[in-house]
């Protein structure tokens, strides 16, 4: 999505929640100049920072790119109908469509290596992953402790817990990451 239709559509959430610019940037713990840049299509915010934005409007990445399908009974969805988002370090592609009868999301990311720390995460599901290639990498839970996942490895972690998962390799990790409840 480009940065202008982004933040047209940020800023028509928050004026349709009745929410001022200074409330958003409180609950969403960013500037009002990172916000205002957002809005006027004139930065791209991270995934962390959108993630935040979202959450703080009420709704989630899910909930805001997913496609909806219009025949509920087909059980097979094809890549080219699948929504993705993506800044400099990560691409998420959702792999289920917005239904109703969809008991989890399903999303397949990419994640750029990284020397510096990612952003911390929290969710208001259970998140399980698998590495499929790429990495290594160091999923660290605040209060929990840190681990190193290499392809194969598989983790998940509780709703409501800080998180951050770091590419330490030199190429692209891929993981396919399953949430519960969908965001939808």
């Amino acid at each position: 999505m480009e940065p202008k239709e982004l933040g047209r559509i940020i800023r028509r959430l928050r004026t349709e929640a009745g929410i001022g610019l200074r409330q958003l940037c409180r609950l969403a713990d960013i500037s009002p100049a990172s916000l205002t840049a957002i809005e006027k299509g004139n930065s791209s915010p991270t995934l962390a920072t959108l993630h935040k934005v979202l959450k703080a409007l009420g709704t989630n990445f899910a909930e805001f790119f997913a496609n909806s399908i219009q025949n509920p009974q087909v059980p097979v969805f094809s890549s080219k109908e699948m929504r993705s988002v993506a800044d400099k370090h990560r691409e998420y592609i959702f792999l289920l469509p917005k239904r109703q009868d969809m008991r989890f999301e399903i999303i397949h990311e990419t994640i750029a290596p990284s020397e510096s720390k990612s952003e911390w995460e929290v969710h208001d599901c259970d998140v399980g992953g698998v590495i499929l290639c790429g990495g290594p990498a160091r999923l660290e839970v605040e209060g929990e402790g840190q681990w190193n996942l290499r392809q194969g490895d598989s983790f998940y972690i509780k709703a409501g817990f800080k998180h951050r998962l770091i590419n330490r390799g030199k190429r692209a990790l891929k993981q396919i990451t399953v949430m519960d409840p969908p965001g939808y």
